[in-house]
């Protein structure tokens, strides 16, 4: 009976020690905990963008640390681009990894997949820069906020409907004089047809005759006759131009006028648009800063969203891999099928 009482507990006991080294497994495993020594970087960013105490930090997409602290520091360098109160997140990362980040290294908050958690990213395109001791702070790349970026479009919007809007401008006064220089083009060419195509026609036959004229000469003066056909060609080619001349004469003071109205138009247009420039040089200023800093927030997003399809793709995430592992879909499927039919199986066994 003693001996009985003795297996009981030493069987007792081992499940007792086998219990605790799973559990001490667990904890070793889920609290990521590493032998291998590290060392620390602080990295400042304007907002945090969700990332928390834990998060993992990646170098070119695989894991080398964590973040083991996120803090308030108090920034007072305003050329440094941050904010009086910024984030600073210290990145534990492996020793062994340490060469790899260098002072021109980029430090991202991304996420993996659509629905994954936030984390740091350290993109190191050369090894040109300097290594970076341990306990260095370096400036991160703050995260693109959605509402920022709308907020900037809606400005851009307001600006530029406060302009057409703007009873004081004189937009409508540059469109009607547009719209009436080229009416004063169209109509000085129409009422002019009949003399220009005239001039034409006159220019084309000067043109003829002095080829003819020019002909001549190559062929050589001849015994005479040629010499009397020339001179009788330049006299009808005189007779042409004075008459184009005299036909011209009735219409230079009349096509001058509408020179005359077309240049003060042009000039009157060539002012309201000197004072709308003037006057709204701020607005578009500001305009064009908008959107080149909404440019490059796009920019951004668009990178992001890129590398959230692309771990999707890799199977990286749990929607990763409920995409690409057809078996995890498979089993998970059949999962809620049985509680659909058999819901009391979640609680006991049959």
């Amino acid at each position: 009976m003693q001996k009985k009482e003795t297996a009981i507990e030493v069987k007792v006991g081992a499940l007792v020690l086998l219990a605790t080294a799973l559990l001490v497994a667990f904890v070793f495993l889920l609290g990521d905990f590493r032998l291998t020594s590290g060392y620390t970087v602080n990295v400042q960013f304007s907002t945090s963008g969700g990332l928390k105490t834990g998060a993992d930090v990646a170098l070119s997409g695989m894991n080398v640390g964590s973040v083991s602290k996120m803090e308030f520091v108090r920034n007072e360098d305003p050329a440094s681009g941050l904010p009086a109160v910024a984030v600073q997140a210290t990145l534990d990362i492996d020793k062994q990894y340490a060469d790899s980040v260098r002072d021109n290294s980029k430090f991202y908050i991304t996420t993996r997949g659509v629905l994954g958690e936030p984390y740091v990213e350290i993109i190191t395109e050369t090894l040109e820069g300097a290594a970076v001791a341990s306990g260095s702070t370096l400036r991160g790349v703050d995260p693109p906020r959605m509402e920022i970026l709308l907020g900037q479009a809606s400005e851009v919007l307001e600006t530029m409907s406060d302009i057409l809007n703007d009873e004081e401008q004189d937009v409508g006064e540059l469109v009607a004089n547009a719209t009436k220089f080229f009416g004063v083009v169209g109509d000085a060419v129409g009422d002019n047809r009949d003399e220009l195509d005239s001039a034409i026609s006159g220019l084309n036959t000067t043109a003829t005759e002095a080829s003819k004229l020019l002909a001549a000469i190559n062929v050589g003066v001849g015994d005479g006759q040629k010499i009397r056909t020339i001179v009788n060609d330049a006299g009808a080619a005189a007779a042409n131009a004075r008459r184009m001349t005299g036909r011209l004469n009735g219409q230079i003071d009349p096509v001058m006028a509408d020179v005359s109205q077309t240049a003060a138009n042009a000039r009157e247009i060539s002012e309201v648009t000197r004072r709308l420039l003037v006057d709204n040089e701020g607005r578009i200023v500001a305009i064009l800063d908008d959107a080149e800093t909404s440019a490059d927030n796009l920019r951004q997003v668009s990178d992001q969203a890129v590398t959230m399809v692309d771990n999707v793709a890799a199977g990286e995430g749990t929607l990763g891999a409920l995409l690409v592992e057809r078996e995890v879909y498979e089993d998970l499927k059949d999962l809620l099928r049985v509680i659909k039919q058999q819901p009391w199986k979640i609680l006991w066994k049959e």
